[in-house]
């Protein structure tokens, strides 16, 4: 039965109730030695002898407690009163996404400035070998100044990476018999939902499906049962989101599709890339260069009978536009164009060369071995202010990136010890590599329209 109001638990007055879920009841309360609000988190009575379900709970306090971060709630005790295991926490005064999540979806800046938060926090996480396996909207909070609190770490999953890979993540604890299935079945990712091992690109699915319904209103994966749901999750393909809401940027629909692709390997493979994707988008959005994903402008046909006016309108609207450009033309032809103002691209830590321009100018590839100097790979950034997008990774030296006509793709030589060159091609916004040539020997510098000059990383015409 739920606490009612005035029940201690150790230190802790219980003053009001605030929800429920699977991992417990949380409650309102005042702790009498600080003088403070808190809230608390209780195991229900009749899940103490699960001793599985006890040792998640008590999991979840040693994963958050771990992490120190503005966007994931703070831990600060954790005690057991008259056989009550509980979690005493940073109370949120605010709303949780789902509740914040109008039925069309959010607006572009608001939701942006949301999911970049939800994003740093699992960045954080993962980064610390913590994998949440319970990300959704109620676990969300987002306060009255627009802080993002990510809640419950209850089902985390502590990874690290393994010996002699840079990428991948073994279970160092799990808290689960093999075959269990953890966590909420509509935003559960393919490999969760099969019970199969899961690390960090799991929750960068969960974190799409989530992200997919702040921005249409609506959960991509949808049915009449669980089961239904998770078939939906395993086997089908969600609805565009610009076919919901066609103002939406086609940048921010095709971050959201990557998150969730079947295959992990396809989706972002670290939180911190998707972050930093955010952040871009934010900023567009801000300066109000992000565009949309269609225009669609309709006008409607004259009757029949106004056709004769709808013509003479037009022309006499015609003679009119002529004359003004005329005079426009005249009036500023003498006006001096405004001096060019060189813009520094790129000024970080180690060795950055081979800088490659977007077909529409906006941004630019090039390589870079990295703050530490070690492996050179390529990295994309847009031109001005903000973090560059790391596009390749491994053990070999990547170089020469150059654009694809249409500003999607960028192709790049990689080499290595024995001499051995391929030249690949990644999605601008990254994901997998397609190695589509391979030479046994060493690509001439003449094949490639940039390089290094006096100091300078200037273009070469």
């Amino acid at each position: 039965m739920p606490l009612a109001s005035g029940t201690r638990l150790g230190p802790y007055e219980i003053l009001a109730p605030i929800g429920a879920g699977g991992m417990g009841h949380v409650y309102k309360a005042r702790d009498t030695r600080l003088d403070r609000i808190v809230a608390i988190k209780v195991l229900p009575t009749d899940k103490i002898a699960d001793p599985e379900r006890k040792q998640r709970f008590r999991q979840e306090a040693k994963a958050a407690s771990s992490l120190n971060h503005p966007n994931i709630i703070t831990i600060y005790d954790i005690g057991s009163e008259d056989g009550i295991d509980y979690l005493a926490m940073e109370f949120v005064a605010g709303k949780t996404l789902d509740q914040l999540t109008p039925r069309n979806g959010m607006r572009i800046g608001e939701l942006l400035g949301y999911a970049a938060q939800v994003a740093d926090a699992l960045a954080k996480a993962h980064q610390a070998g913590i994998v949440h396996r319970d990300l959704k909207p109620t676990n969300v909070m987002v306060s009255s100044e627009g802080l993002v609190k990510v809640l419950d770490f209850g089902l985390a999953k502590l990874t690290q990476p393994s010996s002699g890979a840079d990428d991948a993540t073994k279970t160092m604890a799990a808290l689960t018999s093999d075959g269990a299935i953890l966590g909420t079945t509509c935003y559960m990712s393919p490999e969760q939902a099969e019970a199969k091992p899961v690390d960090s690109r799991s929750d960068v699915f969960s974190f799409g499906t989530m992200l997919y319904e702040m921005t249409t209103g609506q959960r991509p994966f949808q049915g009449q049962s669980q089961v239904a749901v998770l078939s939906a999750i395993l086997r089908e393909e969600p609805k565009s989101v610009g076919e919901i809401r066609p103002e939406i940027p086609n940048e921010l629909t095709r971050v959201i599709a990557r998150c969730l692709r079947k295959d992990p390997s396809r989706r972002f493979q670290h939180m911190d890339d998707l972050k930093v994707a955010l952040e871009e988008l934010k900023e567009e959005s801000d300066s109000g260069i992000l565009s949309s994903s269609s225009v669609r402008v309709a006008m409607a046909p004259a009757a029949p009978s106004n056709r004769r006016w709808v013509w003479i309108g037009a022309g006499a609207a015609l003679l009119i536009g002529v004359a003004i450009a005329s005079w426009r033309l005249k009036t500023t032809a003498a006006v001096p164009e405004a001096p060019l103002q060189p813009i520094p691209l790129t000024s970080y830590r180690g060795s950055e060369s081979h800088p490659s321009f977007s077909p529409d100018g906006n941004q630019v590839a090039f390589t870079w071995n990295g703050e530490k100097e070690g492996i050179f790979d390529i990295y994309v950034k847009l031109i001005g202010p903000g973090a560059p997008l790391r596009l390749t990774s491994g053990s070999e030296d990547s170089e020469s990136p150059m654009w694809s006509p249409d500003g999607r793709s960028i192709a790049f030589t990689r080499g290595n010890s024995d001499q051995k060159f391929s030249v690949v091609i990644v999605p601008a916004l990254g994901g997998p590599n397609g190695e589509w040539a391979i030479t046994r020997a060493p690509v001439p510098a003449a094949a490639f329209p940039f390089r290094l000059c006096a100091g300078h990383r200037t273009p070469r015409h």
